[in-house]
């Protein structure tokens, strides 16, 4: 005589058969129980070279199989019964992706972001999720839901993530591909540079955005390399290009063009290169004496790059225009300070 299992695992669906083997004489008749419900006789049969009692469950499920069963054997001399056997139907894993709908979404930096599922499965099916092949912790999991979300999205929360689902039946998973973009914000923009001949001049550009972006320069429309004259560099969201030794043929309108495949703008901005000051007297005029009451003349030659801007002082102070006083500038930079009728007090 065999005795059946305490236990007995299958997979819904997953036919399993129930044995028994008892002799006796005459042959005892066998009755099983679902339950404590008979069993349907064409569920039964008997191996009659093994002596063998069997029942066969087809297409088990957890609502019309799972129980405890046991057979009762009678023949004219008595009785007996078997152990009880519990039947446990697993199920396989079914997952099943709430949020979002689609493998691929596309987010800007500052919206939010939520990846949920319900897993479930029979036994219950351990869940893990990963971004990127590392695992991270769901923010809220209540019942077969399982929930990660996050309220602003950031450049470090793109990647790859996905759900596992495992049970001792299957293994079931799903994923999402989260791109994340920011469009360009420039911070800080082209300036109008002003540099003396032979210095250095540069340009620059504060622009943040996710991609980073290209950076293509021009200077009159012709895009410009690294090179001994142009170097082009970049560090962190700061993007300068450097003129070296500045000439009066790098003057003109150079233009940065800004793309991060997302996004993209231009700005322009213009390079000045200067030559200092240069002053000279057309007539001796350090010391200049006149006679008062009569009118008299002070004249200073100014040039340079680009044309200087002429302030006359008395004294360490500007000299205020009015009826007495009165400055002209002629076209080959000479300026002209005429004063009427001189008074003691010009001294």
């Amino acid at each position: 005589t065999t005795q059946l299992p305490k236990q007995e695992e299958t997979v819904s669906g997953k036919d399993v058969t129930f044995r028994v083997v008892v002799r006796g004489s005459p042959r005892p008749d066998a009755e099983w129980f679902f339950n404590d419900t008979p069993v349907a006789p064409e569920n039964v049969s008997f191996d009659e070279e093994k002596s063998e009692y069997q029942l066969l469950l087809k297409d088990p499920t957890v609502t019309t199989s799972e129980g405890s069963y046991r057979v009762v054997f009678k023949n004219e001399l008595g009785e007996a019964e078997s152990a009880p056997c519990v039947l446990t139907i697993l199920e396989p894993v079914k997952l099943t992706k709430v949020a979002p709908t689609t493998d691929l979404i596309d987010l800007k930096v500052g919206e939010p972001f939520e990846f949920s599922v319900d897993a479930d499965g029979k036994e219950a099916p351990k869940v893990q999720l990963t971004k990127d092949g590392k695992e991270v912790k769901f923010t809220s999991v209540e019942g077969i839901r399982h929930v990660y979300s996050v309220p602003e999205v950031k450049p470090e929360h793109q990647g790859v993530y996905k759900v596992t689902a495992k049970n001792k039946t299957s293994t079931e998973e799903t994923n999402v591909n989260l791109h994340v973009t920011a469009p360009l914000q420039i911070t800080q923009s082209l300036t109008d540079t002003h540099v003396l001949l032979g210095q250095s001049g540069a340009l620059s550009i504060t622009c943040d955005a996710f991609p980073s972006p290209k950076f293509t320069w021009f200077f009159n429309d012709t895009e410009l390399k690294n090179s001994g004259k142009h170097k082009i560099e970049s560090k962190q969201n700061v993007y300068t290009l450097t003129i070296n030794k500045c000439d009066h043929p790098d003057v003109g309108t150079y233009r940065v063009l800004v793309d991060n495949g997302i996004d993209h703008t231009e700005q322009t901005a213009k390079l000045h290169v200067g030559v200092k000051p240069k002053v000279e007297a057309p007539k001796p005029a350090n010391d200049q004496t006149c006679v008062i009451e009569q009118d008299t003349q002070i004249s200073w030659k100014f040039s340079g790059i680009e044309k200087p801007e002429v302030t006359w002082l008395f004294n360490g102070q500007p000299l205020p225009t009015d009826d007495r006083f009165h400055v002209t500038e002629s076209e080959d930079g000479i300026s002209t300070l005429s004063i009427h009728k001189a008074q003691l007090a010009d001294k």
